[in-house]
C-alpha cells in the first residue's frame, strides 16, 4: 500500500483580492509567476495546483492553476478543495497544543494514563510512550503492519472508527496487534515516521475534550478562522465545494483516481482549500494571533518549532524534527515545513518565521521526481514574494 511520506492547462481567474491598489511591481510578479505556473504544470503533466502566500496574518496572494476536474471541465482556484495528506498532521498537532496550553496534559506525560485501553511497548514495557514522542515521531510505534494491510484503504470516507483502529493496532489482543511489527525502537531513542502514532495523538485529543478531534478542530480552528471549505471527511464538506479529482500519471496522459480514505484520518485525511489553509498558517506566521483572536501563545509556538533531541536519519543531517514541523536551514534562514503525499495528491506548506511569511502549494497528482523539483521552485518563488516589500495600499 502506498502511504504518505514526510519528505516529501489554463489559469484560473479567481484571484484573492486583499484590498491593495494595483501595484506595478506586484502585477509584474504575478504575470511572471502565472507564466511560470502554466509552463510548469504543462511540463510536469500536473492537472492542477492552488497556491497561497501569507505575510503576518494577511493573505497576499491566493490563486489556482490548471484543472480541479479535467473530465468535468472545472478549473482550479483558491477555493478548490484538495486532499492535503500528511499536512493534516499540523492541524492535529495544533489541536493538541491548544489543549496543552489549557493544562489538559504535559508533553512528557505517558499517554497510557489518558487512554481507555491498555498501551505499552512490548519490547520496553518499563519505558512509557509520551505525547512528546508522538509529536516527534519517536514513540517506537511502527507503520509496518499498516503498510502491509491493503484493506485499511477504502474509497471515500473511512468506515472503521478511530478508536477501533488504534486499539486494534496497539493493544495486546487487538485485530492487527503484532508485538514484533507494531512496535520498533525504544521510545524516545529513534526517529521513525509514524502515521499510526499521529492517529493515536488524534484519538487522545478526543479523550482530552468531550467533543472529539473533528468537532474540536471545527469549533476552535476552522469556524473562527472562516475555513468553510475544510473538513476531515468528504461528507463534512459543503455541497457547493469543488473537490479536486486526484490523478496519477499513465503512459499517455493522466488517470483519475477515486478519493481515498484511511482509518488513521488524523494523520492525513484533511481536505482544505488554499484560501482556507492560508488562514490556518497565519497562526504560525503572525505569532499565534489572527484577526485579534489568540490561538496559541508565543511560548507555545517556540515549543512547537523547537528541534527535538532525536534527529532524523543520517541522510537528512540538514533537517531537524520539531513537534510535527520539520526544521531546515535554507540559505542561512530557518524554515519550518511539512509535506504530504498520497495517491493523487501532493501538498507542502512552509513558514519562514524571520519574515513572518507562510506559503502553501496543493496539487492533485501523484508526485514524481520531476514534479517535486517543480514544486520546490514554486515554494521558493512564493517565499521570495512573501518576504519582499509589501504592496502599496
Amino acid at each position: 500500500m502506498k502511504r504518505r511520506s514526510m519528505l516529501g492547462l489554463g489559469v484560473s481567474l479567481a484571484l484573492l483580492q486583499t484590498g491593495c491598489a494595483a501595484d506595478p511591481a506586484r502585477l509584474a510578479w504575478e504575470k511572471d509567476f502565472d507564466a511560470f505556473m502554466r509552463d510548469g504544470l504543462a511540463r510536469t503533466e500536473t492537472p492542477g495546483m492552488s497556491v497561497a502566500v501569507v505575510r503576518g496574518e494577511n493573505t497576499l496572494f491566493a490563486r489556482g492553476y490548471g484543472w480541479a476536474d479535467i473530465e468535468a471541465g472545472k478549473k482550479a482556484d483558491a477555493d478548490t478543495v484538495f486532499h492535503v495528506a500528511s499536512v493534516s498532521k499540523l492541524v492535529t498537532a495544533t489541536a493538541a497544543m491548544v489543549l496543552l496550553e489549557q493544562g489538559a496534559f504535559q508533553l512528557d506525560d505517558k499517554v497510557s494514563a489518558y487512554l481507555d485501553f491498555p498501551l505499552m511497548h512490548p519490547k520496553f514495557p518499563d519505558v512509557p510512550i509520551t505525547f512528546r514522542h508522538l509529536l516527534s515521531h519517536t514513540s517506537g510505534i511502527s507503520d509496518a503492519v499498516y503498510a502491509k494491510t491493503p484493506a485499511f484503504a477504502v474509497q471515500g470516507d473511512p468506515r472503521l472508527p478511530l478508536r477501533d483502529f488504534v486499539k486494534g493496532y496497539l493493544s495486546r489482543g487487538g485485530a492487527w496487534y503484532d508485538a514484533d511489527l507494531s512496535f520498533a525502537a525504544r521510545p524516545g531513542t529513534e526517529w521513525r515516521y509514524s502515521n499510526v502514532g499521529v492517529a493515536l495523538l488524534g484519538y487522545l485529543v478526543g479523550r482530552l475534550n468531550p467533543d472529539g478531534l473533528d468537532v474540536f478542530t471545527r469549533e476552535h480552528l476552522f469556524e473562527p478562522l472562516g475555513m468553510d471549505n475544510t473538513a476531515w471527511s468528504l461528507a463534512g464538506l459543503p455541497r457547493r465545494a469543488v473537490v479536486a479529482t486526484p490523478y496519477a500519471h499513465k503512459e499517455a496522459g493522466l488517470r483519475p483516481l477515486p478519493p481515498v480514505g484511511y482509518p488513521d484520518w488524523p494523520a492525513g485525511l484533511l481536505r482544505s482549500s488554499a484560501r482556507d489553509f492560508a488562514r490556518f498558517l497565519a497562526i504560525f506566521s503572525n505569532g499565534g494571533r489572527v484577526d485579534g483572536q489568540r490561538y496559541l501563545q508565543d511560548s507555545t509556538l517556540q515549543l512547537f518549532f523547537a528541534p527535538q533531541a532525536t534527529s532524523l536519519p543520517p541522510a537528512e543531517l540538514a533537517v531537524r524534527q520539531a513537534l510535527i514541523w520539520v526544521m531546515r536551514d535554507v540559505d542561512g534562514t530557518p524554515l519550518a515545513s511539512m509535506s504530504g503525499n498520497d495517491p493523487g495528491t501532493a501538498s507542502i506548506v512552509c513558514v519562514e518565521r524571520a519574515s513572518k511569511t507562510a506559503v502553501l502549494a496543493f496539487a492533485n497528482v501523484s508526485a514524481d521526481k520531476q514534479f517535486r523539483s517543480f514544486q520546490k521552485e514554486v515554494v521558493r518563488r512564493l517565499l521570495a514574494h512573501g518576504a519582499g516589500p509589501l504592496p502599496r495600499s
